[in-house]
């Protein structure tokens, strides 16, 4: 007579105990289940909270994308670091547009600056030729 293994499905967490992998399939999502690699006592000697901790392990070990997305925290999935970083790239913008904009200024304040002074120069020079001709 075979043994007992203790399963588990990788999608949902819920485990089993079955003599066959063929029938190591989750009730919940009809997945074929995995069996967890430990002599059946051990596991059974275990408590709840350590079978969960154990079973959480060996889905985050089995199920590639979640592991990476935990592992990867620098993906773009991320959405708290993807916010940071638009975070930090909007305060650079700001900061180049606001700095962009004192320069558009100062050029707009000088050039007006500089036009009054032609238009005074040129008065002084008509002012000057009107004073030759008397």
């Amino acid at each position: 007579m075979r043994e007992l293994s203790a399963y588990f499905c990788p999608k949902c967490g819920h485990y089993a105990y079955f003599q066959l992998p063929k029938n190591a399939v989750c009730c919940g999502c009809h997945i074929s289940m995995r069996r967890i690699n430990m002599p059946f006592q051990r596991f059974m000697d275990m408590d709840c909270e350590e079978r969960d901790r154990y079973i959480s392990c060996r889905i985050i070990e089995t199920t590639p994308s979640l592991a990476h997305r935990i592992c990867a925290p620098d993906k773009l999935y991320d959405q708290r670091r993807l916010i940071g970083r638009l975070t930090e790239e909007y305060s650079k913008l700001e900061n180049e547009n606001q700095s962009l904009n004192q320069t558009v200024d100062w050029m707009h304040k000088t050039i007006w600056e500089q036009l009054r002074r032609m238009k005074e120069l040129e008065l002084k020079v008509e002012e000057l030729e009107k004073r030759r001709e008397r």
